[in-house]
């Protein structure tokens, strides 16, 4: 009587060491690609909300001494009830970029101060902290400006609009006493996000 052939199956042990072999030669490739295109991500971002210059110490330090006529004047301190309640600090052009505060909003020293015709120009971060919150506002909102000498100066938004960074319209001189906010907005901070207020008397 012949003998049945039997058929023997082979253990996949030799796949299975190929696989796990493969599996671990693709996981440090695999942290490598996730970690340029997170590196990447974070450099465009940094490019987009740092166009205007981060102030340093020194600059600060040596405008914070500089006597300007009606320095009682500047603004001091910015409320708008729910949404923001900062510091001002005084900002000024450098290399023909704004200077920015990192924990306060900014007040460009150049523009217009409250109580004088034309535009005040503040800005800062888009935090929460900070200025972040004015793209939640609807109009017709108040705004109190503070100024050094104690001062409070009202503004009803009229105004809102998120532009393209070139779009710098809302930055120029104005007849008449007008508050402009300004922050970034949109994703990675592409855009910017306007604010437009007019004085309450």
């Amino acid at each position: 009587m012949p003998r049945r052939r039997t058929k023997q199956i082979q253990k996949p042990a030799k796949r299975k060491q190929r696989f796990a072999s493969l599996s671990q030669l693709n996981i440090p490739i695999a942290l490598m690609v996730v970690g340029i295109f997170l590196m990447a991500l974070s450099g465009l971002h940094w490019y987009f909300r740092y166009q205007a210059l981060t102030i340093s110490e020194t600059i600060l330090g040596q405008y914070a001494s500089y006597e300007v006529e009606g320095a009682e004047r500047r603004p001091v301190h910015i409320k708008i009830p729910w949404f923001v309640d900062v510091d001002i600090s005084q900002q000024t052009l450098v290399a023909n970029q704004w200077t920015i505060a990192e924990k306060e909003a900014s007040h460009l020293a150049s523009s217009a101060r409250p109580g004088e015709q034309g535009n005040i120009i503040i800005y800062g971060h888009n935090t929460r902290q900070i200025m972040g919150n004015i793209r939640a506002l609807k109009g017709n909102e108040i705004i109190t400006l503070t100024t050094a000498d104690g001062q409070e100066h009202r503004y009803r938004i009229t105004k809102i609009a998120e532009v393209q960074p070139d779009e710098t319209e809302f930055l120029l001189p104005t007849q008449t006493e007008t508050l402009t906010l300004y922050t970034c907005s949109g994703f990675m901070d592409r855009l910017r996000f306007v604010v437009r207020g007019e004085r309450v008397e």
